[in-house]
């Protein structure tokens, strides 16, 4: 039985819990407002690199080319996603769903998942009636496209851990080399192979690309970039980060190898060249979604500006059927003045 003091002070434990947890939760709704993947800097290069690369590659096609206005439409829808103010960061985090790429939620306020607002912007894509409006949407669905090549975003892990003083990943902090992407870009046109079905289908196919990158070895060393970001067994649910922590472009070292060699530790360096090497494969893999969004569109606008040239089809003249046994010479509509006008003749 316990006396009234301890009562009390139990009491005033579990409000202390309860406010804690309040905090908590407070904390871990306002984080995500601090974080953002790549900065609007970046995206604004990765776009018009990739606008760059595909007027290149389309003069020995039919496909027209972007004009700087529409690139510049583009660019800036996505940069205006990219700079988001406080409010809408808090309440739409941007993760990459990979069970059933649907819309997922905590507390019934926060969109955790990005589905639901790309699924819109395809939407309004496809209702939009003026050019400005088509590639402002592009812009829009290109952003979305380059978070896909974040590993952070696409495992997906998060990132706004303010219990550590860690509110983005540092992947998505490391410097695009505009220099090193020109090169990686300039000897080919594969953006061009095997054309998206539809916006969807991109998305999933560059969130598959992050993936395979993430589940691929560290060059020349016994693991792979899982060291970075876990993947979770449960495809539903977050991963996280793994024993090298959040440490992308850092010196740091880290437990590897196998379960026998407990002992064996992997060492990275700041500024270390498979950083470098790892950063540039997800980059050209942006400009490459963003291309092949610019393409899946163009295509589209050209079918429908050559559907408009022809007009409308014309149908085939339905010919009566012929009666079984029926002469196909002579007009089953007329009379027999004819006919016999015809036999005559």
């Amino acid at each position: 039985m316990l006396n009234k003091p301890q009562r009390r002070r139990r009491a005033w434990a579990g409000a202390g819990a309860g406010a804690a947890a309040r905090l908590c939760l407070v904390f871990a709704l306002l984080t995500p407002s601090l974080v953002m993947a790549y900065q609007g800097e970046v995206h604004q290069k990765l776009t018009f690199h990739a606008a760059k690369w595909f007027n290149r590659c389309l003069t020995e096609t039919v496909v027209p080319p972007l004009s700087p206005l529409q690139v510049r439409y583009a660019a800036k829808s996505n940069v205006a996603l990219a700079e988001s103010n406080v409010l809408v960061r808090m309440f739409r985090w941007n993760y990459y769903d990979r069970g059933g790429q649907n819309e997922r939620s905590a507390l019934w306020l926060v969109n955790t998942r990005l589905h639901a607002h790309f699924n819109k912007v395809t939407q309004r894509l496809e209702q939009a009636s003026q050019p400005a409006e088509r590639y402002q949407e592009l812009g829009r669905i290109v952003y979305y496209l380059q978070l896909m090549t974040s590993p952070s975003k696409v495992v997906p892990v998060y990132t706004g851990r303010f219990w550590r003083g860690s509110f983005s990943d540092r992947f998505d902090r490391y410097r695009l080399d505009d220099d090193a992407l020109d090169a990686a870009l300039a000897d080919s046109c594969n953006f061009l192979d095997d054309p998206p079905v539809d916006f969807s289908s991109l998305l999933a196919e560059s969130a598959s690309a992050t993936l395979d990158a993430v589940r691929s070895p560290i060059g020349g060393l016994p693991t792979t970039w899982q060291a970075f970001w876990k993947i979770s067994s449960d495809p539903d649910s977050f991963g996280e980060y793994g024993p090298a922590g959040n440490n992308f472009g850092r010196k740091t070292d880290f437990p590897c190898g196998d379960a026998r060699s407990k002992q064996r530790r992997c060492v990275l360096l700041k500024r270390d060249p498979i950083y470098a090497e790892f950063a540039l494969e997800r980059h050209v893999a942006a400009a490459r979604s963003t291309a092949r969004a610019m393409l899946l569109l163009q295509r589209q606008y050209f079918d429908s500006a050559q559907r408009s040239e022809k007009g409308p089809e014309k149908q085939p003249e339905q010919k009566p059927e012929q009666k079984p046994g029926a002469d196909p010479t002579v007009d089953p509509n007329s009379g027999p003045a004819s006919r016999e006008t015809g036999d005559a003749e």
